[in-house]
C-alpha cells in the first residue's frame, strides 16, 4: 500500500493507497494483562477525552524522512504535557524489512507509519481497528482518502472493512510547466481538457522541445498513466481494481484509452527520448534545470522544481476529459496506525486526530505534504502556492484516487514497472500491457 519503489520519493508514502476518540471505555481502554493481540484488536465505543493527570508514554515508529513526523510529535507533546512521545525512526529500506517483526514483538510501538507489506498484520490482529475513534472524532469529515487504509479481515482488499489509521500528510499528482518556454511557444495554460493538453505537447514538439519530461528506468511513467486513468476511469472501477475487490478488472475500454494515450505520447516523440534509460529522479532534476516544457509528477517534486526554475515554474491540475469536469488525480499519504498491543490507545488516537488539526497543517505544509485540512494550510506564493491551490480543488472535488500499484497486489509495483517499460519500448500492445497487469491481480486475488 505504498507507491512503488520506482515511482515516488520515500517521503510520499502514503502507504499509499487514498482513504476515508480518545479515551476508550473501561473495558477497552487497555489490554487486559496477559491478553494477546488476537483478542484485543478492536476499540469499543470511544470518546475524545484524553487523561490529563496521568503520565503517558507513546512510542512512534516511522520512516518519514521529512520534518513532518518529528514536527507533529513536538507540537503534540506541547499540547499534552503529560504525554511523552518517543520516536523510533528507521531508514526506509530498513523500515520495510523490519516493521512486521517490530509490530509483532511484545514491545511493539504504540503508533507506526503504515506502509505496503503491513497488510498481513491485519489477519494477525496486530493492528487496532480505529473505527470507533473515527466516529467519535469525525475522521470521515477530517481526513481525505481514508478508504486507502480500510481493509478486510484478510488484509487483501482495501476500501472496505475496518479502518486502521489516518493519513497525516498527503501527496497528489499534477502537471508542472516551464512558464518561460510556454510563453515563448504561445501555449495557453492551463488546458481545459486532455485533448487540449496533448495539443500543447504537439506544439512543443514541433518547436524542437521535449514536451513531457519523464524517466521510466524505474517505472516513472506510472505518473502520467495513473493520472490518465484518473481522468478516464470511473472512480468506482478505478478503486475496485486498485483496492483488490473480487472480480475487478483493469481490462476496460477506459483503461485502454488511458494506455493508448500514453503510448501515443511516447510514439509521437512528446516524451523524453530513450525514456526507459532515464530514472524518475533524474527526470525531475533535468526539468528543474530547464529541460523540456511539461512534467507530470507529484507535489513532492515542487521544492526541487521551484528551486531550479524559480518564478519560471508553474503548475496546474491534470485536466479532465471534458471541459468543466471534476478534477480527479492520483495520490496517497503518510498513514499512521495503532498497535493492538498498545496500553495507551486513547492517547494514540488523540495523536492521530491531531494530524488533522489546523496547527498540524502548518507543520505538514512545511514538510512538503498537503494537509488533511486544505483550508488551514499557510498561504504560499509562486509554485508552492499554485500546488496548494491545486490541492484545494482536488479536495473540493473529492478527486483523490489511489495509485494502482499500491494496494492491488504486493507485486504490482514491479509488474507495472516492467509492463510500462515494455509498452514504452514498443514490445507489447496496449491489450497485452493491461493483460499483464490483470494477470498479476488475478494470481493474487484467486
Amino acid at each position: 500500500m505504498s507507491p512503488s519503489p520506482s515511482s515516488l520519493s520515500r517521503r510520499t508514502f502514503l502507504a499509499a493507497t487514498g482513504a476515508v476518540g480518545a479515551a476508550v471505555l473501561t473495558a477497552c481502554s487497555d489490554l487486559t494483562p496477559g491478553a494477546s493481540a488476537s483478542d484485543k484488536n478492536s476499540a469499543g465505543p470511544a470518546s475524545t477525552a484524553v487523561p490529563a493527570d496521568t503520565k503517558i508514554t507513546l512510542v512512534v515508529a516511522d520512516a518519514d524522512d521529512t520534518t513532518m513526523t518529528p514536527g507533529l510529535i513536538a507540537a503534540f507533546r506541547a499540547k499534552h504535557p503529560n504525554i511523552s512521545v518517543k520516536r523510533q525512526y528507521t531508514g526506509w529500506d530498513d523500515y520495510l524489512k523490519s516493521i512486521n517483526t517490530t509490530m509483532s514483538a511484545d514491545s511493539a510501538p504504540d503508533i507506526a507509519q503504515f506502509t505496503s507489506g503491513m497488510q498481513n498484520l491485519v489477519p494477525g490482529r496486530l493492528l487496532l481497528k480505529v473505527g470507533e475513534y473515527g466516529k467519535a472524532y469525525g475522521w470521515a469529515e477530517k481526513f481525505p482518502g481514508l478508504d486507502q487504509i480500510t481493509l478486510t479481515p484478510d488484509g487483501k482488499t482495501v476500501g472496505t472493512g475496518d479502518l486502521y489509521g489516518v493519513g497525516g500528510g498527503l501527496s497528489f499528482e499534477g502537471v508542472y510547466y516551464n512558464k518561460a518556454k510556454a510563453g515563448k511557444l504561445g501555449l495557453t495554460v492551463p488546458p481545459a481538457t486532455l485533448e487540449d493538453l496533448e495539443a500543447l505537447f504537439a506544439k512543443a514538439k514541433a518547436a524542437g522541445e521535449t514536451a513531457l519530461v519523464a524517466g521510466n528506468l524505474d517505472g516513472g511513467l506510472n505518473h502520467p498513466f495513473n493520472v490518465l486513468l484518473s481522468a478516464y476511469l470511473a472512480p468506482k472501477d478505478r478503486e475496485a481494481w486498485a483496492y483488490g475487490h473480487k472480480g475487478a478488472t483493469i481490462v476496460l475500454p477506459e483503461a485502454e484509452k488511458a494506455a493508448e494515450t500514453l503510448k501515443r505520447w511516447v510514439d509521437k516523440g512528446y516524451v523524453t527520448p530513450k525514456v526507459n534509460g532515464v530514472s524518475d529522479n533524474d527526470a525531475t532534476a533535468a526539468f528543474a534545470k530547464g529541460e523540456g516544457v511539461f512534467r507530470i509528477s507529484g507535489n513532492w517534486a515542487a521544492a526541487a522544481v521551484a528551486k531550479g526554475l524559480g518564478e519560471g515554474a508553474g503548475y496546474f491540475n491534470m485536466p479532465p476529459v471534458a471541459s468543466g469536469g471534476k478534477v480527479r488525480t492520483t495520490g496517497a499519504g503518510v498513514y499512521y496506525c495503532v498497535s493492538s498491543k498498545s496500553k495507551n490507545t486513547a492517547a494514540a488516537a488523540a495523536f492521530l486526530d491531531f494530524a488533522a488539526s489546523a496547527q498540524a497543517a502548518a507543520i505538514t505544509a512545511k514538510a512538503g505534504f498537503m494537509a488533511p485540512d486544505a483550508g488551514a494550510m499557510p498561504s504560499q506564493s509562486g509554485l508552492l502556492g499554485d500546488v496548494q491551490a491545486g490541492w484545494q480543488t482536488v479536495v473540493k472535488d473529492a478527486g483523490l484516487q489511489p495509485f494502482i500499484q499500491n494496494a492491488s497486489t504486493p507485486t504490482m509495483g514491479d509488474t507495472l514497472t516492467t509492463q510500462l517499460q515494455l509498452l514504452a519500448g514498443g514490445k507489447v500492445t496496449v491489450e497485452k500491457f493491461l493483460s499483464g497487469l490483470q494477470t498479476d491481480f488475478e494470481n493474487y486475488h484467486k
